[in-house]
């Protein structure tokens, strides 16, 4: 007689997990993603290239062997390859992990040419099939140009840098940039932040309007500062020659007299006369401003201040009398 042994159901759903964790070729391949530099940036003729693999629930970016290679756009001639082994990639035997760097790569002086295009690709090859690279399996470029000497000479002559960042956890914000000198628009890297053009940026002259997210537009500037307008300010930060930048406008009320302010603590002051965030400012001769220190009296009128650096205090003497604007802010 034979005896069957049963095997609990505990048991078999164990090993069917186990079984899943262990085997990760069921998943489809996770395509390469380029991060940075981003599609038609200009850049040094040594650019790091970052790259990560494409984000999905059902996808595996366990890639164990990265190739870069970049080929002149003009003549498709390949200029430079390089590929790496990354050990035991990235699956941790409990799901599938996405958004670290595969790849993190400068390329050396000597190898790209300046005022060139260039297209750089990115490939992994697919876990199923590692003995190879197989560029239908999730192969990804981009066109980048290496800065010439006019692009360095523009440069050095622009006497300031705008760069405008949205913070993407509160929504986007358009800005217009106007009455100084004229507007670049820059795409790349720009007081080392990434900054691109979109289809809906606008520039021309002293002018330039668009709109940020989660990413950042850069400007540079030849002529005198700007005044910068933020739609929704609380959505962007705002740096100007690589510094935080800030406006202040003190507006006094008038129906309830005036009052005394301090500005302190914070990055140089540069009083302001004229049209700051859409209102009528100037300077008064008790006005007094040294460094990154301010005092003044406002009444019915504004006192106006541009911020290079970090955020400075405001205190008022008399807080019922005046309101205080900060990037166009009602504080």
């Amino acid at each position: 007689m034979v005896t069957s042994k049963r095997i609990p159901i505990l048991s078999i759903a164990i090993f069917a997990a186990s079984f899943l964790v262990a085997s990760p070729s069921w998943a489809e391949f996770c395509a390469p993603k380029i991060v940075s530099p981003e599609p038609e940036a200009v850049t040094s003729t040594t650019p790091t290239i970052q790259a990560t693999a494409e984000s999905g629930s059902n996808c595996n970016p366990n890639a164990k062997r990265v190739k870069l290679e970049i080929t002149h756009v003009e003549n498709n001639n390949t200029v430079y390859t390089y590929e790496k082994t990354r050990g035991e990639g990235l699956f941790t035997g409990r799901g599938y992990t996405t958004g670290m760097l595969l790849l993190d790569h400068s390329v050396p002086s000597g190898e790209l040419v300046e005022g060139e295009k260039y297209k750089v690709y990115v490939e992994y090859p697919n876990p199923s099939f590692p003995a190879s690279f197989d560029e239908h399996a999730g192969c990804c470029w981009i066109t980048i140009k290496t800065s010439d000497a006019k692009t360095r000479q523009s440069a050095q002559r622009a006497q300031h840098t705008i760069v405008i960042s949205g913070r993407n956890t509160s929504g986007s914000t358009g800005y217009t940039i106007s009455g100084g000198g004229d507007l670049e628009q820059v795409s790349g890297t720009l007081d080392g932040r990434q900054v691109s053009i979109q289809g809906n940026d606008t520039v021309d002259g002293n002018l330039a309007q668009g709109q940020v997210g989660g990413a950042a537009d850069g400007f540079r500037v030849f002529g005198k500062m700007p005044g910068i307008l933020l739609n929704e300010p609380g959505n962007a930060d705002i740096y100007v020659d690589g510094q935080p930048f800030y406006t202040i406008v003190i507006s006094g009320r008038d129906t309830q007299g005036g009052t005394d302010y301090t500005i302190s603590g914070g990055g140089r002051l540069e009083q302001v006369s004229g049209r700051l965030d859409a209102k009528d400012v100037s300077i008064q001769a008790n006005d007094n401003v040294s460094g990154n220190r301010a005092q003044g009296h406002v009444a019915g009128a504004a006192d106006g201040f541009r911020v290079y650096g970090e955020r400075p205090q405001i205190s008022l003497d008399q807080p019922a009398n005046a309101d205080i604007y900060v990037n166009g802010e009602l504080q």
